[in-house]
């Protein structure tokens, strides 16, 4: 059994001290301050041994974390009073993601994280081990998946194989040939830099919200400024706000919304940058190999025999300039993991031809032709999106009825028309194609996805029938697969397709389902990216 590096046991001291020692001046003040239980001059007794005892806490969970990697299984012992033994089977593990910090890198580690499929959290971590021993077991897991299979083949053709790679120790990269490594793909500065501008993340808001007080009066002067140049008062402050007129207010308000959104904007930029920095995607035996970060750089493989769904993703500024996204969904990743779309991704930003033509590669099938919801749904969207603006008129009518007098108080009505168009807008952005050995679905305006799942990969054919579909002889079929990326919706759905059209696409997805299974048991699945590879890396 091997313990991690010495670094982390330092880390885990360190931190158990802190934490324990805080936690036992803090109880310490508040016993001898307000309760008075204790006499103070007690705190600096109780904090100094909390300090000691949560040091040793943090070397004896250092000792006590053991890890190794042999006979086709991932062992790990762990816990001081409570001791727990894991042993993970090679054949389970999913994904095996690298991170390195900067801190990290300066000595010399990494952590090294283990998924498995249908873990409710990551199955195992190794919080400080060095970038050889990291790239070793990423290695070996993806070796050890290449022999099984391999063993699987000869066992099938052969018809007298015994052995399995289960049973076998896992070797060294010196006693067995390394897999022949090609670049599919290379994010270029260029390429890196149109990514930041055209997609925005939704935590640099809240980022730029919660910053402003930090920096409140810095964002006043340049407000201040900016409202100047444009012909308004010379000093903005909350104090003068009664003294503004109507148009200077307007005049104010439209700058700080334009400033906010620059900097959000910006923010996300920064963000995406910081993310994407330096992205390689490899084809490594049967595995795809990612590489990315500036601060905090992330090495992951995916395993193209545990894909479970491609998926083609286009935000609207993408669309609009032939841009596209490719991401594979894995069974591998818990739910509610940090960075999950972060790891999925293969292709953050390409033509969308290249992107299609990587997604036509890994599922063996050509884009699909979409076919689109019937005429008659489009009223249903219209209806579900404007009552939104309905409902908040309803609602800020009551609140003038009988709470307070609200001015303007039905001034969402305004927003029916917006609504409704954005309605259509999804209505016309979703559709399915059932496809030779594919189902593809399509949905999503602001983002819009189009994922292929190969019928071997379905779990659950799911027909649903609302009470406001069926007035309208409506229905939804769903293609549950392992990914986690169903759990909040990411499912391969065709919604509100024609009842009669849904029964059909039902029914012949459990048939394609069986018809694939059953062709898939005589023979190895294969890829096409070996020539697709050939041909160089995509920029």
């Amino acid at each position: 059994m091997k313990r991690l590096h010495p670094i982390s046991g330092v880390n885990r001291t360190l931190g158990y001290a802190i934490r324990v020692g805080a936690f036992a001046f803090f109880a310490g003040t508040v016993l001898s301050g307000p309760l008075a239980a204790l006499p103070f001059a007690v705190t600096f007794v109780l904090a100094p041994l909390a300090v000691l005892v949560g040091g040793a806490y943090g070397v004896a969970r250092y000792y006590r974390f053991s890890y190794e990697l042999s006979d086709g299984r991932l062992s790990v012992q762990s816990g001081v009073f409570d001791r727990q033994e894991r042993e993970i089977p090679l054949g389970r593990i999913q994904n095996v993601d690298i991170e390195r910090s900067v801190v990290q890198r300066l000595f010399g580690l990494a952590i090294v994280k283990f998924e498995t499929a249908g873990g409710s959290a990551t199955e195992a971590v190794l919080n400080a081990v060095t970038e050889t021993e990291a790239m070793e077991l990423q290695a070996a897991v993806a070796r050890h998946r290449r022999d099984g299979a391999d063993t699987e083949t000869e066992t099938r053709e052969g018809g007298d194989g015994t052995e399995t790679a289960t049973g076998r120790a896992i070797e060294t990269d010196d006693q067995t040939e390394r897999p022949q490594q090609r670049r599919l793909y290379e994010l270029s500065g260029r390429d890196l830099l149109v990514l930041a501008a055209l997609s925005f993340r939704l935590s640099a808001p809240a980022v730029v919200l919660f910053g402003v007080p930090f920096g409140q009066e810095y964002a006043r002067q340049f407000l201040s400024a900016s409202v100047g140049v444009l012909g308004g008062p010379a000093t903005v402050s909350l104090a003068l706000l009664p003294t503004y007129s109507t148009g200077e207010l307007v005049l104010i308000g439209s700058v700080a919304l334009v400033e906010f959104v620059l900097a959000a904007w910006l923010l996300s930029a920064a963000f995406t940058i910081t993310e994407y920095y330096n992205f390689r995607l490899d084809y490594v035996g049967d595995d795809l190999r990612y590489q990315r970060g500036l601060l905090q750089q992330y090495s992951g493989s995916i395993p193209l025999e545990k894909v479970q769904t491609v998926t083609i993703r286009e935000n609207a500024l993408m669309r609009q300039f032939g841009y596209a996204a490719l991401a594979v969904e894995t069974a591998g990743y818990a739910p509610g993991s940090g960075n999950q779309d972060t790891n999925n991704t293969a292709i953050p930003l390409d033509d969308r031809e290249t992107v299609t033509a990587v997604a036509e590669a890994l599922t063996d099938a050509e884009a699909p032709e979409i076919t689109g919801l019937p005429a008659r749904s489009r009223r249903r969207y219209a209806v579900r999106y404007s009552l939104l603006a309905l409902g908040a008129t309803a609602l800020l009518a009551g609140i003038h009825a009988f709470v307070q007098s609200i001015p303007f108080w039905y001034a969402p009505l305004a927003l029916v028309p917006v609504t409704a168009f954005a309605g259509y807008l999804t209505w016309r952005h979703r559709g399915y194609a059932l496809l030779a050995h594919r189902f593809a679905t399509r949905s999503g305006f602001l983002v819009r996805r189009t994922r292929l799942v190969p019928y071997y990969r379905i779990q659950t054919v799911i027909g649903t029938r609302s009470v406001f579909q069926r007035r309208l002889s409506l229905a939804s079929v769903t293609a549950d697969t392992a990914s986690t990326a169903g759990l909040v919706g990411g499912d391969a759905t065709a919604h509100d397709i024609d009842d009669t059209t849904a029964r059909e696409v039902h029914e012949t997805l459990r048939t394609r389902l069986m018809d694939d299974l059953q062709r898939r048991a005589g023979e190895r699945d294969s890829h096409n990216l070996e020539g697709f590879a050939a041909e160089g890396p995509r920029r």
